[in-house]
């Protein structure tokens, strides 16, 4: 029940007791009083008889009182002789219940004695009558009463009320911000709810902006939080996801619909892994790390942190990809061991040859022709290698000032002269819809990738190799493909082409002098130049790559 209501009922509850208990009040002085009026009338009637002369004047005098016909009037002289009656005369033996009042006055020196009476249903009547009539008077004095009050409190309370409706939308959630008070423009400023209205309009307007702070600050979080490449999830006192980030739904494989403001699922190791974390970390209140790898042959590697937050029963967990790390570590490692082994190879092989002209004093020259021809071969090989090992090691390092304007076509038709003079029975055709296609570049690591490329069209395509090379310019894109009608490379080793000491057949590769190191330092080139590199291929039906460069740097 509102507050104006609470008074309207209140005041009406105490007019109804007040009226209730006068009326009970005017019965009780109305019932008792009368003997007393009795008594009244009697002693001044007594005393406008003291004043007359003779009997005469008495019974003149009592005659013109009619207002006490309703009353048995009788005067007696000192000789008890009744000198006047009333016409109204009781028969006091069979008028049930009256009052009567004898009063004896001295009449110029003589006792005479003056008798009232009164039946009480005449006082009860006119006792009824006045009741009534202070109870009506009373009730309208009080409903007048009252709803001036009412008015006036009304009045009062008008701004109160102007109030409650300008805060009651933001009170159920209609609006989320408290609206501005406006008052009456009758109600001054130094009113106390001029004063009050414009207390709670400030109010609203710091808690606006705190809000909009806060609101801010929020979305700045959130978006740090999402830009950030690890996964991050938030849960609440009750074990409920309050926050996650996209990065963070991605790793957990949950929509981030289905994940906020429900409880931590545990549906996959990994989701069983970070709840078991999560709950460790609470109850522990400590900083809780672990590890997990996951697909085939562990391809994706996960640090999970888990940490209390400070002073609230909440928690929060940092999902660290690091598969690239671990990719690293693992390259490094097959890096290592490819080198060595490739190195191993020649070494052995000349040590084999050295000792072999060690022991052997006398032999043909052609044995030791052959002998040094595979030393040096093996040599070459290993300086090949070598110096493959250290140009992919150098070519992160090149600054962008050996990077210069350079024309694609020129390049490439130096790079096809090139081919020729080692495969001459090529067939190289060059297909361009510009004579001359600019891009930044360093050329000789340009001609170096387009070096390799086409030496490997020629060195796995039967002879005669076909070569098709097309240039093309797309929008703010130089695209260049090169196209052979080799032996082909098998799907499953499409993926793995790019990878350092990668070979499809070793015993082939070794046998034409290849490490696995071409394509992957050709890789290493196009990204250096800002540029991207595909493969197609059919096993027996020739291989294209397709090498995409921006026209200018960002």
């Amino acid at each position: 029940m509102s507050f104006r209501k609470k008074i309207f009922f209140s005041q009406l509850i105490l007019v109804i007791a007040l009226v209730l208990f006068l009326f009970e009040y005017v019965q009780v002085v109305t019932q008792s009083s009368s003997r007393l009026a009795l008594i009244t009338d009697e002693t001044g009637l007594v005393k406008e008889l003291q004043k007359k002369q003779n009997d005469a004047e008495l019974v003149d005098y009592l005659k013109t009182q009619e207002v006490y016909l309703y009353l048995s009037v009788k005067l007696t002289n000192d000789k008890k002789m009744i000198i006047y009656e009333t016409n109204f005369n009781l028969d006091l033996e069979h008028a049930g219940n009256y009052t009567q009042v004898i009063t004896p006055f001295d009449f110029h020196g003589k006792q005479y004695t003056l008798e009232m009476a009164a039946p009480l249903q005449h006082r009860a009547a006119f006792a009824k009558k006045l009741e009534w009539l202070f109870l009506i008077y009373t009730s309208v004095i009080l409903f007048f009463f009252s709803a001036t009050t009412w008015l006036l409190f009304h009045r009062l309370s008008r701004p109160i009320q102007t109030i409650i409706d300008v805060l009651r939308p933001y009170q159920t959630g209609e609006v989320a911000v408290i609206p501005e008070i406006h008052l009456s423009p009758s109600i001054k400023e130094q009113d106390d709810f001029a004063r009050l209205a414009k207390t709670l309009n400030s109010m609203s307007d710091r808690i606006r902006s705190q809000m909009k702070s806060a609101f801010s600050e929020r979305n700045e979080r959130e978006a740090i939080l999402e830009s950030l490449s690890e996964g991050v999830i938030a849960i609440d006192a009750e074990r409920k996801v309050k926050y996650v980030n996209l990065v963070g739904s991605k790793m957990l494989q949950v929509p981030k619909k289905q994940l906020l403001g429900n409880f931590f699922p545990a549906s996959s190791p990994l989701q069983e892994k970070c709840r078991l974390l999560l709950r460790t970390c609470l109850e522990s209140r400590q900083v809780v790390t672990d590890s997990i790898s996951l697909g085939e042959g562990g391809k994706l590697y996960l640090d999970l942190i888990a940490a209390p937050i400070v002073d609230e029963n909440e928690a929060i967990i940092v999902l660290q990809d690091k598969s690239s790390q671990h990719r690293v570590l693992e390259m490094g490692k097959d890096f290592v061991a490819n080198a060595s082994h490739e190195l191993r190879t020649p070494i052995t092989i000349i040590k084999g040859f050295a000792e072999t002209l060690q022991d052997l004093q006398e032999m043909s020259p052609e044995m030791l022709s052959d002998i040094t021809e595979k030393i040096v071969r093996n040599c070459e090989r290993m300086e090949m290698l070598v110096k493959n090992l250290l140009l992919l090691a150098d070519i992160e390092n090149i600054p962008k000032a050996r990077f210069q304007e350079c024309d694609v076509v020129s390049l490439i038709e130096n790079c096809v002269n090139v081919l020729k003079t080692v495969y001459s029975d090529a067939r190289v055709k060059i297909h361009k819809d510009h004579q001359e296609v600019l891009i930044p570049a360093e050329p000789d690591l340009f001609e170096l990738a387009i070096k390799n490329l086409l030496d490997n069209a020629a060195k796995y395509s039967l002879p005669p190799a076909e070569i098709n090379i097309t240039i093309r310019v797309l929008n703010q894109e130089v695209k260049i493909e090169i196209k052979d009608n080799g032996i082909g490379i098998p799907p499953e080793s499409l993926k793995h082409i790019f990878d350092r000491f990668y070979t499809v057949n070793k015993a082939h590769s070794r046998r034409l002098g290849g490490a696995g190191l071409g394509l992957s330092l050709v890789k290493t080139i196009v990204e250096k130049h800002e540029g991207t590199i595909s493969v197609a291929s059919q096993v027996g039906h020739g291989t294209t790559f397709t090498l995409l460069f921006p026209t200018a740097f960002s």
